[in-house]
């Protein structure tokens, strides 16, 4: 049988297909087809892959710029944090002797003890570490001045640090958007390049080694054999795997984007998970066999869904 609709697909979209390599197959492309123009015939072609291509690998070179400058702010908002964390450890000897017959006084500093702030998450440590600051300075007169000074520099080095991670997250999040629509982009431009190509060679299949590199395809898929990554929209379902025909093959995963997603095995590739399958939150990573992600006979295609509204990133590899 002869599908037609294969032929208005957009191609070149497959999760097993990286940036990188998307990259590479592209720049490939331009340079192929910039030597093979007869007459001019594939400029506007030409023109508008690369203007799709300078899109797509601005906002690649941007990502990974604010990626490291996140990673440079979480550095330093995590020894700001035990700093600050040591600096609470240190005053609770002197505030529980200063309100040895005071526990209710005490106990406004730490309600909770001290696992209060060692155990909290960031946001709440931002919350009640302005607390303590507070009620350190209803009380400043019952201590030295050093005392009260040292813990606002040390509660205020945190806050600063975690508002420049927060703000780096927010940078990497808003690249990962814009290449959720730059990469769509240049898989369309490339899909419409081919049929055009093709267009003016019906029939003469060599011409597509002139204009692409399959090799670099093929290296793409081979290497996805076994690990995929990639940015996921929000509302978009992506299948990982198809070739996993075994319930204990081991999976080993990261959710490294800010958003939490769903993975589950389906009975196809399209099927979206949902609230049942596995949930992974930001930043979580772990392994579990196929069988714990659903897999049956019935269900073998490995996807992945991004229920939120912010893009979502994520790698994912057979161990």
């Amino acid at each position: 049988m002869i599908e037609l609709a294969k032929y208005f697909r957009i191609l070149f979209m497959s999760v097993r297909i990286t940036d990188e390599r998307l990259k590479d197959f592209c720049e490939s492309h331009i340079q192929r087809l910039t030597a093979n123009n007869p007459g001019g015939v594939f400029t506007t072609i030409l023109n508008n892959i690369t203007t799709a291509y300078n899109s797509f690998f601005g906002d690649m070179s941007s990502e990974s710029l604010n990626l490291a400058v996140q990673e440079g702010k979480t550095i330093a908002m995590n020894a700001s944090r035990i700093a600050l964390e040591q600096n609470l450890s240190e005053n609770e000897k002197l505030i529980a002797y200063t309100y040895r017959n005071a526990p209710e006084t005490y106990e406004e500093f730490y309600p909770l003890g001290l696992t209060e702030y060692q155990n909290a998450d960031l946001p709440t440590l931002e919350t009640i570490s302005e607390r303590y600051k507070t009620v350190l300075a209803s009380h400043s007169a019952d201590f030295p001045a050093g005392f009260v000074t040292d813990y606002n520099t040390f509660q205020g080095l945190f806050k600063t640090n975690r508002a420049a991670q927060t703000t780096a997250k927010g940078n990497v999040a808003a690249e990962r958007s814009d290449l959720a629509t730059t990469r769509p982009a240049l898989a369309l431009q490339l899909t419409t390049n081919l049929l055009t190509i093709a267009l003016q060679y019906v029939g003469d299949e060599s011409k597509a080694d002139v204009y692409f590199d399959q090799s670099i395809l093929n290296a793409a898929f081979k290497e996805s054999e076994r690990k995929v990554a990639a940015n996921l929209d929000p509302g978009e379902t992506k299948n990982l795997f198809d070739n996993i025909t075994k319930p204990e093959v081991e999976l080993k995963g990261k959710n490294d984007g800010f958003s939490e997603l769903y993975i589950g095995f389906k009975a196809t590739p399209e099927e979206a998970c949902n609230l049942s399958d596995r949930k992974v939150n930001p930043g979580e990573e772990g392994i579990a066999i196929a069988a714990e992600l659903g897999w049956t006979s019935e269900k073998r295609f490995l996807n992945i869904t991004n229920l939120s509204g912010l893009t979502g990133s994520f790698v994912v590899e057979k161990i």
